[in-house]
């Protein structure tokens, strides 16, 4: 079981909508959870860790290399295993902690958010939503069909960590087909700014049911 950190959720509704945070590689669970407070007080806010341990308060869901062109590199069967993963955890917290599960959303990260893209898109009837932030959608994914998912995704034009062509290739041609997947670009690194922060909040409380 993956360690986490949890904020209940207000109210006295017998299955409680739930927001899942995965955070970014070498990040920790207590750094998206730093937002909790914002987010609706109707959902449980759990913060996932990731069980890859690189240093002093430092985790991945995944390991990063470099080839010989100084692209970043990763293991394809890591990333999907990564999933699988996700998918017992949040299957077991479910009933453990009252959750709706036809109520799930995802918020992510960098690494986070290209783990939450390839969930959705994989198991499309596990999550209702997905927030993705800074994030890309692995060409491994399957984005044929018409998502059943609705997203929220956003990308820093100045990033360079993951550079605002990845996310152009895949997620922006993907709201251009679908109404259910909105990509913004802000003026931004790879962060989240204040006024990216303020469109998700309000993306998220536009969506609640």
């Amino acid at each position: 079981m993956l360690e986490y950190r949890i904020r209940n959720a207000e109210g006295n509704a017998i299955e409680k909508p739930v927001i899942f945070l995965i955070h970014g590689y070498g990040s920790n669970a207590d750094d998206l959870f730093s937002f909790a407070p914002y987010l609706p007080k109707s959902h449980v806010v759990i913060s996932l860790q990731a069980p890859l341990a690189l240093g002093n308060e430092s985790f991945a869901w995944y390991q990063l290399g470099i080839d010989s062109t100084g692209a970043v590199t990763s293991e394809i069967n890591d990333a999907w295993n990564v999933v699988d993963l996700l998918i017992e955890n949040i299957e077991s917290l479910l009933p453990k902690n009252s959750l709706d599960p036809n109520d799930i959303s995802l918020f992510g990260f960098s690494q986070g958010a290209i783990i939450s893209w390839a969930l959705a898109f994989q198991h499309p009837k596990k999550v209702r939503r997905i927030i993705a932030l800074s994030g890309l959608i692995h060409d491994s994914v399957p984005t044929s069909s018409k998502p059943e998912f609705i997203a929220y995704a956003a990308h820093g034009t100045s990033d360079s960590v993951i550079p605002v062509e990845s996310a152009r290739k895949h997620i922006l041609p993907l709201s251009h087909l679908y109404k259910e997947i909105q990509y913004q670009e802000f003026p931004d690194g790879h962060e989240v700014s204040q006024e990216n922060f303020k469109a998700l909040i309000q993306w998220i409380n536009k969506t609640n049911l």
